[in-house]
């Protein structure tokens, strides 16, 4: 696994509409500024962007191998793509999205050549510029720390527990070697299989409330989700362990703590009884808990580690259940 910083995935992603975590103030106040700044030659690409309310071309995000934060670089690779394989993008994103009236721009590039190539690297250039460059060192320093944040987690918790805390309904399953990712409007969630290519985790400072795999042939699997607010990542915000697996895992986990049954564990947390299973499926994975089918119940109790991580962060004003035998 390994984490990167995409430029112009971040730019794709903050003129996209959608639903963002936590409501949309931010994205917003930044979108009154940039929408204004919007050059002439750009427009068909906004357009692209929000043809569908979930999918992206993946032309607009190109592959960097090398983990790079450079916008020169993404561009470059963009304005290097071979025509084949952007037309078998394209045609990827059209299957997917199933557009009756896909944008022109996209037709054309998808059956163009270089000349089209080089129109669109040249508008994205001209995108970043007028509506992302004056704010990128900020944004930057926001993915920076959350990948910190990220990388302390995998080497603390392990794979799946830095993936599970990215977003509610992740689960990594080892046999398959894949992830299950729930998607809006699906009845079964994606799967994600790694085939021995390793993952990539890019961060969206504006990301939409989602978790997004990108999935193509010649590219590492890759999983684009919503940054944390930058107050979640600093020290001293007061819950450690929320900062290392997020809110809803600490709870539960703390919950767990002297043992419960599922049905207990979500009654201490105010929660459905999925809900409840889903936590402790994520923390069981992460080696955090251990669970045992006693007839039609299941009981969770933390292992070692789920208690070292427990004693080693107390909050004030998280309830304490009493131990059972």
């Amino acid at each position: 696994m390994r984490l990167a910083i995409s430029p112009l995935r971040n730019m794709v992603d903050a003129l996209h509409d959608g639903a963002r975590p936590g409501g949309d103030g931010a994205r917003e106040r930044w979108w009154a500024s940039a929408r204004r700044h919007i050059p002439h030659r750009a427009i068909p690409i906004v357009q692209l962007i929000n043809a569908h309310p979930r999918f992206i071309p993946l032309p607009l995000v190109p592959y960097v191998p090398s983990a790079s934060d450079d916008v020169d670089a993404e561009l470059g690779a963009l304005e290097a793509s071979d025509g084949d394989r952007l037309g078998t993008e394209i045609a990827l994103y059209l299957a997917r999205a199933g557009l009756t009236r896909p944008p022109h721009a996209l037709l054309r590039l998808r059956d163009g050549g270089r000349r089209e190539i080089r129109d669109l690297t040249a508008a994205m250039r001209a995108l970043f510029a007028a509506c992302m460059a004056d704010n990128w060192d900020t944004m930057r320093a926001t993915l920076r720390r959350d990948i910190a944040a990220r990388t302390e987690q995998a080497a603390s918790l392990g794979l799946a527990a830095a993936t599970g805390a990215l977003h509610t309904g992740i689960h990594w399953n080892s046999v398959e070697g894949a992830f299950a990712i729930p998607v809006t409007g699906l009845n079964s969630d994606a799967r994600v299989g790694l085939g021995g290519r390793g993952l990539v985790l890019t961060p969206s400072v504006f990301g939409l409330d989602q978790v997004l795999p990108v999935l193509a042939d010649d590219r590492q699997p890759t999983l684009v989700y919503p940054a944390r607010p930058a107050a979640v990542l600093e020290r001293g915000t007061g819950d450690g362990l929320a900062t290392l697996i997020g809110h809803g895992r600490a709870r539960a986990l703390r919950a767990i703590r002297g043992g419960c049954t599922t049905g207990e564990l979500a009654s201490r947390l105010g929660v459905s009884a999925p809900t409840a299973s889903e936590h402790a499926t994520a923390l069981r994975a992460a080696s955090l808990i251990t669970s045992t089918r006693h007839g039609q119940r299941v009981r969770h109790t933390l292992t070692d580690l789920g208690d070292t991580l427990v004693t080693a962060n107390p909050t004030s004003g998280v309830g304490r259940w009493p131990s059972r035998p």
